[in-house]
This record gives structure tokens, sequence and C-alpha cells, in this order.
């Protein structure tokens, strides 16, 4: 483990309990981006969960992405709970850079978006129609290849699921969903071995 890591876990016992267990909780809840190389994760953050503030809750989401090498951004929020997206900039990037031009236009994105302006713009989305767009899933780990069949902007049929859909050889995506599903159970024996 991560010199980072276990600097974090001996300090979390400086902090008083509910901090500590929202801590704990986020960090197994973005486990796969922490060490499997997935490029975001959304989570949905409840103030009453934990008994802090959404506030003190985005607080520590800030501090903590921060020290561990990560960006975040609050997708929406109200005064009891907030989505955010904790990501790897340039695993997001990688991600966008995969799709074409044509496919930017289709779905209203301009085709040099940068990650922080893309999930701006979902969150802007989300918020207007009260859906969460579907490409959300390039900042958040998903094959590229699956996000774009699952919107039907790929001739590629269904072959499966493994968190999500996949479509087209589903060999890639089985196997990076066991690596996401690994690096969960590596986070949680860390935080369960204190």
């Amino acid at each position: 483990m991560s010199p980072r890591f276990k600097a974090w876990k001996t300090g979390i016992n400086d902090l008083p309990q509910s901090e500590s267990e929202f801590e704990k909780w986020l960090f197994v809840s973005i486990a796969s981006v922490l060490f499997a190389g997935k490029a975001g994760e959304l989570l949905m953050i409840n103030a009453d969960k934990y008994g802090l503030t959404v506030d003190r809750l985005t607080e520590r989401i800030s501090a903590l992405s921060g020290s561990w090498g990560f960006s975040f951004l609050v997708i929406c929020r109200c005064d009891v709970c907030a989505k955010v997206v904790i990501y790897d900039r340039t695993k997001v990037q990688d991600a966008l850079s995969q799709v074409s031009k044509w496919t930017f236009n289709k779905l209203g994105y301009p085709s040099d978006i940068d990650p922080s302006e893309f999930l701006e713009e979902i969150g802007r989305r989300w918020q207007n129609t009260g859906k969460i767009p579907n490409e959300i899933g390039l900042a958040l780990g998903y094959p590229v290849k699956d996000v774009l069949g699952y919107m039907g902007l790929m001739s590629s049929r269904c072959t499966g699921t493994c968190g999500w859909r996949v479509y087209g050889d589903p060999v890639p995506s089985l196997r990076r969903g066991r690596q996401y599903g690994r690096a969960k159970k590596q986070a949680v024996a860390f935080v369960s071995n204190w």
C-alpha cells in the first residue's frame, strides 16, 4: 500500500468518529479510482448519514482527493446531499480523446473539451433535465465502446453485463470489471485491518 494511504490511515485516528467513518467509506467507494485506474467515481453524499454538513463532507473530499492525487467536482447539491465526481484528469482526458469529433458534435459538446469542462456540462445537463446524461460514463471509467454502444452511437450489440452493459468484445470490459472488484476488496481489507 502506498505511503500516502498509510499516512492517511494513521492520521484518521485523530479525527472525530463521524469524520473517520466517512473517510473510510470514501476510501472504499473510490477504490477502483485509487487502485485500478478507473477514470472516476460518481458518489452521492448525504449529510444525515454521518451527522456532518454537506459543506464539511465536500471539504473532506476536496482535501482527500487532492492529497491522493485526484480531482473532484460537485455536480449538483442541496442542503442535505451532493453528487460529486472524484476523477483522474488524465484518465478522463484519455477517454474523451477516443471519442470522434462527429460524436461530440452530435451530443452538443465541443470536440476539444477538457475533463473539468465536460463534467461541469454534465452537471448543467443533469440539473436542467433531472436525468443523468449517459455520456458521464466516459468520465467514470467505463470502456468508451460500452458507453457509446449503450447510447446507440456504435453499431455493436450488447454482449453481456459486468456492472454495466457491454458492447462488442466482452473480454476487455470483463477484465476491467474484475480489476475494479479487486480494488474494492483491497480497500475493504485495508480499512478493516485497523
